[in-house]
């Protein structure tokens, strides 16, 4: 099994907004749905795959968000 690599936005560009791989996957999952859904309803155009979208916003910073608290409250 092949595995091919993502290119766009490189993972460099995308770490310089959040160290943590895991809160970006999660950020970029849960935006990827608003997305998807926004599509559905027709507001947006579905030519671009949600998921690279969202990282692509990520990466340019129009997406914020707030790193997680630490420890178990």
């Amino acid at each position: 099994m092949r595995v091919m690599p993502m290119s766009k936005p490189p993972l460099d560009d995308l770490l310089k907004v959040s160290s943590n791989r895991y809160v970006l996957a999660i950020v970029a999952a849960k935006y990827a749905r608003v997305l998807t859904d926004k599509a559905i309803a027709g507001l947006l155009d579905d030519t671009v795959k949600p998921v690279s979208k969202a990282l692509e916003e990520i990466a340019n910073l129009k997406v914020k968000h707030t790193p997680p608290g630490r420890g178990i409250k």
